[in-house]
């Protein structure tokens, strides 16, 4: 019964803390945090959850969320725009821009300072555009060619296209 209660204190709480345009706390971190206690409880092969496996499970909630909704500075953000929903909105608006630029140019192909240059360009607000650049190598979004990068989903082949028309000649 007190484990019950400090569930859903927690949980009422982070109700009323959300605000109406952010992320919606809904029955799912309510179900999550009874979980993690009944979780805590098994890990000491109990069946019966105690007020102290549900305080460690609202902790291990307090620290996700801070680590889901906090952005680069460290601030908690319940908004939308705060922490890991940023990144791929940060990811998708750098793509664009390659794309844009790529499609603009004679050349898909950009060096390590151009993506640089891009995403100061975009004020994007990353710490290590290296550590990014190379992230977005690993998830596929951009194709390393030598020294150069691609976006993989760039409609503008024309690098290619010259590559391969002068083998024809």
């Amino acid at each position: 019964a007190e484990a019950a209660e400090i569930l859903q204190t927690f949980y009422l709480e982070l109700r009323l803390r959300a605000p109406s345009d952010g992320t919606p706390v809904t029955a799912r971190q309510l179900e999550s945090l009874v979980r993690l206690a009944e979780a805590r409880a098994r890990l000491e092969l109990r069946t019966d959850i105690t007020a102290n496996d549900a305080k460690d499970a609202v902790e291990i909630i307090k620290a996700s969320l801070v680590d889901a909704l906090s952005d680069q500075h460290g601030r908690v953000r319940f908004n939308r725009a705060g922490g890991k929903s940023t990144k791929r909105s940060k990811t998708k608006l750098f793509i664009e821009a390659m794309n844009a630029r790529s499609s603009s140019a004679d050349s898909a192909y950009f060096s390590m300072g151009d993506l640089h240059a891009l995403a100061e360009e975009l004020n994007l607000g990353i710490a290590d555009i290296d550590g990014f650049i190379e992230g977005l190598n690993i998830a596929g979004e951009l194709l390393k060619c030598g020294r150069l990068y691609k976006s993989a989903s760039s409609d503008n082949n024309v690098g290619s296209q010259r590559f391969f028309r002068s083998r024809e000649a």
